[in-house]
């Protein structure tokens, strides 16, 4: 992706073009990590955590849900 060049506006916010925020999943209430690295300002996107963990949920509920159903197994009568 090409450099861009963009204003600085008032209270220092900076406009990022929309291509650059579709491409990056960028919208409305995203946060960024900001860093100044070289002489440089550096923005990235960050992924809010309970993203990561959807998958880790759903493994613990289908865990559950075996228990649940070995345990109703095991009280049934004539087990």
């Amino acid at each position: 992706m090409k450099g861009r060049i963009v204003r600085v506006g008032r209270k220092g916010v900076v406009v990022i073009p929309v291509d650059v925020r579709e491409s990056l999943g960028i919208g409305e209430g995203s946060l960024l990590a900001l860093e100044v690295s070289g002489g440089a300002i550096v923005l990235k996107p960050l992924k809010p955590l309970r993203v990561k963990l959807g998958a880790r949920v759903q493994e613990i509920v289908r865990e559950s849900k075996r228990e649940e159903l070995e345990l109703e197994e095991s009280v049934r009568p004539g087990h």
